[in-house]
């Protein structure tokens, strides 16, 4: 007997159907359970998960053979989540649930030994996969039931069990209730009123919160630099529906996401140990993972003591860094991941951290040995750079700085002149920066006093236009002034000195 369920391999942040097809036949001796259409080990081991479940649920699988097919061939399966659609046409094919009522539904789930249903990864990409399919119910553990509901039109069967996925196809039992209205837990963000006696540091945390724009943070031990970066997040805009929705399915589809969590709308905050490679950091791996930039989009990625990271996989953050993606290419074909991230990179000014202080024991050929294991096309793609000095306790004590809800409220009127404009600073095409961002005569010759004196490259000259527009915003200033674009020359000194 032939029967058919439908599942989906997860590729990426892209699912592609997957047609289970099993052939049942009363033959105890070539009784075997045979899975092929280039399954990976985990799939692979599904038969004792199915077996097992079955008998736990006390449902009748008797020794016959059983070959199942995934198809199409040529596309590599992996991962548990094909042992619920695999476990109900074998069921169909022993005649314990009806083989229409599997064929009518897509299903994804992982199956313990005593039956239970556990949450697999990528559920949303699979959902969206599912409605275009033209399958929107989808067959899922509980635990991913209100991950589903969040793609339109998508009609989620939540169940605990195997049992329990079978009653609900045969109308015996209902499934478990979806909260459709679930928001992901996000963990407070800290206030930007903790950091003292750092202005231009705080300075230049907004200008980049507004536009978009990349930061370098140069500076001793102790002075702020990763306290600054855990306070960007509260600064950005609140994700919208659609970029909640592509930052929902990235974390959905790297298993990082909690189950029954709902959408992410705080930006995501990702700050990778130097010790990571390349592939942690941009994606891939043998089965295609988003990496540290694609988790980071619509959020921040802070590389803390960025000379310590491997010199390989910084090299990799250039296109991410330019181009808004990364592309993943392996011998069977290529995956672009989303990667639109603001970057924040912070480092001591040399090996010791001292920066040339009294204390500093490092001798002049270590600090620029350390200095340029950040290499210099890398650091031209940094918008803003700024230096921090240790603040003397005095100011520490008197100073207090403007809150978290302050400064949010500047950038985001900062970031509605933007969209009215139809594209945020940090994005402006160069074909379209003399129109979104028109620098007058007097702007003009100081932008081209900073070339001939820091010898600027154009890409560097691109990047002040674009700062020079995001101060102008702040100042709510619908033309571009000398003043704001000296500060945009400024910062751009702090990031390429």
């Amino acid at each position: 007997m032939l029967t058919r369920a439908h599942a989906f391999a997860l590729t990426g942040l892209d699912a592609t159907p997957v047609e289970v097809e099993v052939y049942t036949a009363d033959e105890p001796k070539n009784a075997c359970f045979t899975i092929v259409g280039l399954p990976d080990k985990a799939l692979q081991e599904a038969r004792s998960r199915i077996r097992s479940a079955a008998f736990a649920a006390g449902l009748n699988t008797t020794e016959s053979l059983m070959l199942v097919n995934l198809a199409p061939a040529e596309v590599r399966k992996e991962g548990a989540g094909f042992d619920l659609p695999i476990a109900l046409a074998v069921l169909a094919g022993h005649h314990q649930v009806d083989e229409r009522l599997v064929d009518e539904v897509a299903a994804v789930g992982e199956l313990a030994f005593d039956g239970r249903l556990r949450p697999v990864p990528g559920i949303l990409s699979i959902a969206e996969a599912a409605v275009r399919a033209g399958r929107p119910v989808l067959v899922c553990p509980s635990a991913c039931a209100a991950e589903a509901a969040l793609v339109p039109g998508c009609r989620p069967l939540g169940c605990v069990s195997l049992q329990h996925a079978v009653r609900v196809l045969k109308g015996e039992q209902q499934p478990e209730q979806v909260d459709r209205g679930a928001t992901a837990l996000d963990e407070p963000i800290p206030d930007l009123a903790d950091v003292r006696g750092q202005p231009s540091a705080r300075r230049a945390l907004e200008v980049c919160a507004a536009g978009g724009h990349n930061l370098l943070l140069v500076g001793p031990p102790g002075v702020g630099k990763t306290m600054l970066a855990k306070r960007l997040p509260g600064i950005l805009p609140p994700l919208d529906d659609e970029a909640a929705l592509l930052a929902t399915r990235i974390h959905s589809a790297a298993g990082v996401l909690s189950p029954g969590a709902g959408l992410l709308r705080v930006p995501p905050f990702r700050a990778p140990h130097h010790s990571a490679t390349t592939p942690a950091l941009v994606g891939g791996g043998t089965r295609i993972r988003p990496g540290e930039v694609t988790l980071a989009t619509g959020g921040v990625l802070f590389l803390d003591e960025l000379p310590e990271f491997r010199r390989d996989a910084l090299e990799a953050l250039r296109v991410p860094i330019e181009d808004g993606h990364v592309r993943i290419s392996r011998a069977s074909g290529s995956v672009q991941l989303p990667a639109r991230f603001n970057l924040i990179a912070a480092m001591n000014p040399c090996p010791c951290g001292g920066g040339g202080s009294s204390g500093c024991t490092c001798a002049r050929e270590r600090v620029i040995a350390y200095q340029r294991k950040a290499s210099g096309p890398l650091l031209d793609r940094i918008d803003v750079g700024v230096r921090l000095e240790r603040p003397a306790p005095e100011v520490l004590r008197v100073d207090r700085p403007e809150s978290t809800a302050t400064v949010r409220d500047r950038v985001f009127a900062a970031r509605e002149r933007q969209a009215a404009r139809g594209c945020i600073n940090g994005q402006i095409p160069v074909d379209l920066l003399d129109h979104h961002a028109p620098l007058d005569d007097a702007c003009t010759r100081l932008v081209d006093e900073a070339e001939r004196r820091l010898a600027l490259s154009p890409r560097g000259l691109h990047r002040i236009q674009r700062v020079a527009r995001t101060i102008a915003d702040l100042a709510g200033s619908d033309a571009i002034a000398p003043p704001h674009v000296a500060e945009a020359i400024a910062v751009r000194l702090g990031a390429i000195a």
